[in-house]
């Protein structure tokens, strides 16, 4: 197999690193193919998983964002036969939770060198960049309107200090104390709607949110299907009252929400409202989202 892995040496705050010597020498004794690059910033690993012509897979080595940046690039490079992999470093495996990646690394290595090839979906996304330019990308786990891109803000900073569950709660309760509510205007496979005083509305191709926060909805990595759920209406105090049914699951059945599964959604806002996908904040409204079926070859998964 001529693979390139894709290294990010900041991954969990560098330790990510310690794992990529005994991951080495598994893929030499399976007499595995590769060559092995380290990033250097945001986007590197996007740009080289685009730019992977000679290759028949590529393997995100490192957390969400790199996996995000990885299947952007493979989605990108317009390849049909392109493969990705991970061998995961990251703190918050929620993409290799939803596809049955092992994260043990002797297992994650086991199951990207024997690991068979299936299609799964991603989702597409056009959306604003900071000078209001048109940017289009791809997400396989959820992008968040509201409380949620002030919550990856906000986390990706204090998560190095008090590690992965904590930072991320005491992110959730800065953000609500932070940001208010905003009127939203939804097309849902068509059919248009307003959600007034949204405090977050997520758009889910997975099930697992971030860092334990999850919903009990029926989503397949390979269904067609994305899935909406929006809060509204909550006060500060309301909102930490639902937080313990986002770490149940339970979130998706509380009364008074939007929710709904979707196969595209756009989303607009009177005022300036950032957005995240798949940890990360990336732009403003304006957004479209749709879901591409089975256009991603993933290796090493489990249905």
């Amino acid at each position: 197999m001529n693979a390139l892995l894709i290294m990010n040496p900041r991954a969990r705050s560098g330790r990510g690193r310690k794992l990529w010597n005994g991951w080495a020498r598994g893929l030499e004794e399976a007499r595995f193919s590769f060559d092995r690059i380290e990033t250097h910033g945001p986007g590197h690993a996007c740009d080289a998983a685009r730019e992977a012509r000679d290759r028949r897979l590529v393997v995100a080595v490192g957390g969400d964002g790199t996996i995000n940046e990885v299947l952007d690039g493979v989605m990108q490079s317009g390849r049909t036969d392109l493969a990705m992999g991970v061998l995961y470093a990251g703190t918050s495996p929620d993409f290799c939770r939803f596809h049955g990646i092992p994260v043990d690394p002797s297992r994650a290595l086991a199951a990207l060198v024997n690991g068979e090839v299936r299609r799964v979906d991603v989702a597409r996304i056009r959306y604003a960049g900071p000078d209001g330019q048109k940017l289009r990308s791809h997400f396989g786990c959820s992008c968040n309107i509201g409380l949620g891109a002030a919550v990856a803000r906000y986390s990706n900073r204090i998560r190095r200090i008090a590690g992965d569950r904590l930072g991320t709660f005491m992110a959730v309760l800065l953000a609500v104390a932070r940001i208010a509510p905003s009127d939203l205007e939804v097309r849902v496979d068509g059919r248009n709607t307003s959600l007034p005083r949204t405090n977050n509305l997520s758009v889910l191709k997975n099930p697992h949110i971030a860092s334990g926060l999850k919903l009990n909805i029926e989503l397949r990595p390979d269904d067609g299907t994305l899935y909406a759920l929006g809060l509204s209406g909550r006060s500060r105090f309301g909102v930490i009252r639902a937080l313990p049914g986002f770490y149940s699951g339970r979130a998706a059945r509380g009364p008074g929400h939007f929710q709904t599964p979707l196969s595209s959604i756009a989303v607009s806002s009177g005022k300036k409202q950032e957005i995240e996908f798949d940890g990360d904040p990336r732009g403003f409204l304006p957004a479209e989202i749709e879901i591409l079926p089975r256009v991603l070859c993933l290796k090493g998964g489990a249905p």
